[in-house]
């Protein structure tokens, strides 16, 4: 398992480990930290209108953009480790 991006503390999080995070596991997939969020009628009704949905066993994450901004520039410059597959 390897982190995404930036640690929590670069981010300027270091509150009680509840901070957004994105992990890498070793077969190529991805462990994302964030926020329980529920979605609001507007939010549920965008989703549709984009074609997304949320299955029975999966749940909304909120991710801070500073998060994910890091992942995905450490993705661009080296990659995912399971890529080789």
């Amino acid at each position: 398992m390897r982190r995404i991006g930036s640690t929590p503390a670069q981010r300027g999080c270091g509150a009680n480990n509840s901070c957004p995070d994105v992990l890498e596991l070793e077969d190529g997939d991805f462990l994302v930290i964030g926020k329980r969020r529920l979605l609001t009628a507007p939010e549920a009704e965008r989703m549709n209108e984009v074609g997304a949905s949320i299955g029975e066993d999966e749940c909304v994450v909120m991710v801070p953009r500073d998060c994910i901004l890091a992942a995905a520039k450490q993705l661009a410059s080296q990659g995912v480790a399971g890529a080789e597959r």
